[in-house]
């Protein structure tokens, strides 16, 4: 069938790329995300976090970062932790009516053709301990107050755990066990919250370290020991979900000799090794945190994002870069123009990318700057796939059957087609009917991509005008990227 549609051009647009991660960290610790408020009803937020959705899917995003562990605590339903202050009002109260923000999340995101990576922090057990709320009695802390160390900064005093003990290693690995066990995730993902920032750790862990040290130097031991952390939980996503993953973002400085910054160096500071994650393949990509502009002479970012590039590259990894749209509300008055000048670089054969993850979505739903505004028309106006991932365990899906167009008006063609079998999105391509390519089952390039989808259907409403004849091809996405061969209507 033969339908009558306009050429797929955005003007001023950037050359179609056909993969690259763009996500959103989407925050609920201190509801700085959603939801909006922990007395909202499970009604309310649910609508929240659809509308929150749909402006990122509108922005040209494809992936969201959704925090469901920020502090031991859990927004979904965990036989390890309890449910989270910031969705009820009280640490381990359920809600009521009784809902699982998680599957929800991943069933809404999943219906928008968008990835959903359950980002945890792996060690932070209270941000403020004895202010807000009280931790629960299932919370891990109080059932193990061995576990926890404590820092004082100013006027407030936090817990975290301590990465030095197997019995904290073991129980991070089964709360991602328990995850990817009950719940349809594309990824898990950790922040930076290691050892901490400030102040940083003295003698804190001595015990754990006169136990467990075995004449090793403090300082390698702690490396090593947030090492055995990340492998521990890669080999428990291979073993359980292959398919899933595994991704961390790192303080943006691994070490000052990597790109000649003088800045805080992780691998001392926070004890983080990111160039070891890579070199062993425990993770799949790495989004270290450059929230600094490009003229910034301790840490550029252009000298960082081209150090981080190449080395993702050199371990055959993903660099998906982490970018600060808070800053566009900075006090130094960052403006839209440095992130997409950011944007570009990352793109760039000095960089060589695959994507971008913005911290964090209500900093860009704000469009400060129009920055949303600029991702939706220029950087992001043409939709993308996420970047396949060869290494990891999957099959390309079955192509899809029975695609079935109609024009219920001269704007909008509506597509159905038979689900395939290992599908996770569907990708729909358009061309002018003289011009597929020669061989129109295999899936095309950039250029023609109008749209990405989880469901079994697609309304393609942009620029449609009657007198041009256009032809459609569809493919299904496997969940590690890998697409079937096309099927659609076209001429012999």
């Amino acid at each position: 069938m033969m339908l009558l549609l306009v050429a797929l051009l955005w003007l001023g647009a950037p050359p179609a790329e056909k993969h690259a991660f763009r996500g959103a960290w989407i925050a609920t610790v201190v509801n700085l995300d959603w939801p909006s408020k922990p007395t909202l009803t499970p009604e309310q937020q649910r609508a929240e976090l659809v509308v929150l959705l749909d402006s990122l899917r509108g922005m040209g995003l494809n992936a969201v970062l959704f925090q469901i562990r920020g502090e031991a605590d859990a927004f979904y339903a965990s036989k390890y932790e309890p449910w989270s202050y910031w969705l009820t009002g009280e640490q381990g109260r359920a809600p009521v009516p009784f809902w699982d923000p998680l599957t929800f999340a991943v069933e809404e995101a999943h219906k928008r053709g968008m990835e959903l990576h359950a980002w945890m922090n792996p060690y932070r057990a209270h941000r403020e301990v004895g202010k807000g709320y009280a931790w629960a009695d299932s919370h891990p802390a109080k059932r193990h107050p061995e576990w926890v160390m404590k820092f004082t900064s100013g006027q407030t005093t936090y817990a975290m755990f301590d990465p030095g003990m197997p019995e904290v290693r073991d129980h991070i690995a089964n709360v991602v066990a328990d995850v990817l066990r009950r719940y349809d995730v594309d990824g898990i993902h950790f922040d930076d919250y290691f050892y901490p920032y400030n102040p940083k750790i003295t003698t804190e862990d001595a015990a754990s370290y006169r136990r467990h040290g075995q004449g090793r130097d403090i300082h390698d031991w702690r490396r090593a020991s947030i090492d055995a952390m990340v492998a521990q939980v890669a080999d428990t996503i291979r073993v359980l979900a292959p398919h899933v993953k595994f991704g961390l973002s790192p303080f943006g400085i691994r070490l000052n000799s990597d790109a000649g910054t003088r800045g805080t160096e992780a691998y001392h500071a926070l004890y983080a090794d990111a160039e070891s994650w890579l070199k062993n393949g425990w993770v799949d990509y790495i989004t270290p945190q450059l929230y600094w502009p490009r003229a910034f002479e301790i840490a550029p970012y252009g000298a960082l994002a081209s150090w981080w590039g190449r080395t993702a590259a050199r371990y055959g990894r993903h660099l998906y870069v982490g970018m600060a749209p808070y800053r566009l509300s900075d006090t130094r008055n960052w403006s839209a123009a440095e992130l997409g000048a950011q944007i570009r670089l990352n793109r760039s054969p000095e960089v060589g990318g695959q994507g971008e993850i913005y911290f964090r979505a209500r900093n860009l739903t704000a469009n400060q700057g129009r920055f949303a505004d600029s991702l939706r028309t220029r950087h992001y106006a043409r939709p993308a796939l996420t970047p396949p991932m060869p290494w990891k365990a999957g099959l390309a899906p079955d192509p899809v059957e029975d695609l079935r167009t109609e024009r219920p008006q001269a704007t909008h063609v509506r597509l159905e087609w038979t689900p395939a079998a290992g599908a996770a999105r569907y990708a729909i391509y358009r061309f002018e009917a003289d011009r597929l390519p020669n061989d129109p089952t295999l899936p095309p390039d950039g250029q023609h991509l109008v749209g990405v989808t989880g469901e079994p259907r697609f309304d393609d409403t942009r620029g449609l005008v009657a007198g041009r004849s256009y032809i459609y091809l569809v493919t299904a996405v496997g969940r590690t990227g890998l697409e079937s061969a096309a099927r659609g209507s076209f001429r012999d």
